[in-house]
């Protein structure tokens, strides 16, 4: 007896449409669906899905099934289980094209899963219209960026994938492993090694737009690193972006969501297919990095107050203020005990504390100065972070915006702010004319229906203009494609 791969073995066990195709309800007698006479195209069909496979961002190893088999098959019982294994396969393969396939983990997942394709009763309906052929076009999400994605997927599938390093720092048609890496990428049309200097500089500059690098047309370390991580580590970069934006689109469909992508450092407002905001963003750095989530939009916040983070607090501000008191004013800070009480910070022995003895909280007042400029919104995670603004605008003008202790300032957070709260774009452009609120205190507006955002850690990823772009690893989570793969 053949043996089952247990990821079909597990659909199996879960899969409604092996019992809605294989019996008729009516009287329980098993059928022939796949192995029949009528089923010789759809079978056909099935496996022309997985030789596209690769172009899919999936491994057609993990829908195995041997199409040879019907001719070693003696009897009824044989060809009904062999049915079955089509049927496994056949729903394991859809599944993932809707929904993604390895779709990374987020750190915190405070969302339920979005479900919005019946893919059993698509496939009983494709089977039984003998609009097979069509199904994979239907199941597979319509959004530009993924179309965008995939798009790149068999451009560089296309491409030698290997070539030598770049060591050379001249920029001419003699560095040969440049011109073959540039050729790899797209960027030239044929192997020449006979080009003039000022094209392939020309061509270099779009090489260093593809992956966020300063546009000079020059050599150096930086975009060594870049140009020599190996084609096919591209790809699977790519691949497993087009899973995640699969993942993403029961949740955009006909909805509005937030998505912030860290190596790229931008942000998108999305409500369906259509983008209604991008933004520029500055996340953590290597060394605070912002964690990936997924959470629900529950309050804009105008002019909020900054609690520092006791770790901020203790770290930075401390060794400050023993320095000088005055600290704490110039930087418009509060201290609080715990009770919340606003406490008198010349009448605390600021050099008995310590990291491990700290029995305050220090809050920066609101207004336009405030770390957290005049824009917040809140979404539940276990960690402190936020989407706000910032008074700090200059950060946004670098290629590689990553500056925070881990929370996501945004360029542009008050078009964000009024996309949030529609109804109440008009108070919201008032209150960011004034410097604080009249009495002090922050606005807070709770949204009526909450807006599911993502904090995703994304390599390849579109940019505002929907170009697929590679961007830095900041934090080294791509190593293990990398190890993988060499």
């Amino acid at each position: 007896m053949k043996s089952i791969p247990f990821l079909l073995l597990f659909c199996f066990f879960t899969c409604k449409v092996c019992s809605q195709i294989i019996f008729d309800d009516n009287s329980m007698r098993a059928k022939i669906v796949w192995l029949s006479e009528k089923g010789i195209e759809n079978r056909s069909i099935f496996k022309t899905y997985l030789e596209e496979c690769d172009l899919l961002g999936l491994d057609s190893c993990n829908y195995e099934y041997d199409f040879n088999e019907q001719s070693q098959l003696t009897n009824l019982e044989d060809s009904v289980a062999a049915d079955q294994r089509i049927t496994m396969a056949v729903k394991h393969f859809f599944y993932d094209v809707a929904y993604g396939r390895n779709v990374p983990k987020v750190a915190y997942n405070g969302l339920n899963d979005e479900i919005c394709q019946d893919i059993s009763t698509k496939i009983l309906k494709s089977l039984n219209e003998g609009t097979f052929k069509y199904l994979l076009q239907e199941i597979e999400p319509a959004s530009p960026e993924y179309i965008a994605i995939k798009k790149a997927i068999a451009q560089y599938t296309l491409m030698p994938h290997e070539s030598t390093p770049i060591t050379s720092y001249i920029v001419d048609s003699t560095n040969h492993p440049l011109i073959e890496k540039l050729y790899s990428l797209g960027f030239l049309d044929t192997l020449n090694y006979q080009l003039p200097e000022i094209y392939i500089r020309q061509q270099l500059r779009k090489a260093q737009h593809l992956f966020e690098l300063y546009e000079d047309g020059g050599l150096r370390p930086g975009v060594f690193d870049a140009l020599n991580v190996p084609l096919s580590v591209r790809i699977q970069q790519l691949k497993q972006s087009l899973n995640v934006f699969r993942w993403l689109n029961c949740y955009r469909e006909n909805k509005q969501i937030i998505v912030v992508n860290i190596p790229s450092a931008n942000l998108f407002f999305y409500q369906g297919n259509s983008i209604l905001l991008s933004s520029h963003t500055v996340v953590g750095r290597r060394a605070t990095p912002t964690p990936t989530l997924c959470s629900k939009v529950t309050e804009l916040v105008m002019y909020p107050y900054w609690t520092v983070p006791y770790s901020i607090a203790t770290k930075e501000l401390l060794p400050a203020i023993r320095n000088n008191i005055s600290y704490l004013a110039a930087g418009n800070y509060q201290v609080l005990d715990k009770q919340g009480v606003v406490l008198n910070p010349y009448d605390i022995n600021w050099k008995a504390l310590s990291s491990k003895n700290f029995p305050y909280t220090i809050r920066q007042a609101n207004g336009c100065d405030n770390s957290l400029g005049i824009m917040k919104l809140n979404f539940f995670t276990p960690y402190d972070v936020y989407l706000h603004d910032t008074p700090w605008k200059n950060f946004f003008s670098y290629n590689q915006r990553y500056f925070s202790h881990g929370c996501i300032r945004v360029e542009e957070a008050m078009a964000l702010a009024r996309l949030v709260m529609p109804a109440r774009a008009n108070e919201i452009n008032h209150l960011a004319e004034m410097k604080k609120t009249s009495d002090g205190k922050p606005v807070i507006m709770k949204l009526k229906d909450p807006i599911p955002v993502f904090v995703l850690y994304q390599v390849a990823w579109p940019d505002e203009n929907g170009m697929i772009r590679f961007f830095k690893d900041v934090y080294g989570k791509y190593d293990w494609i990398i190890l993988t793969i060499r």
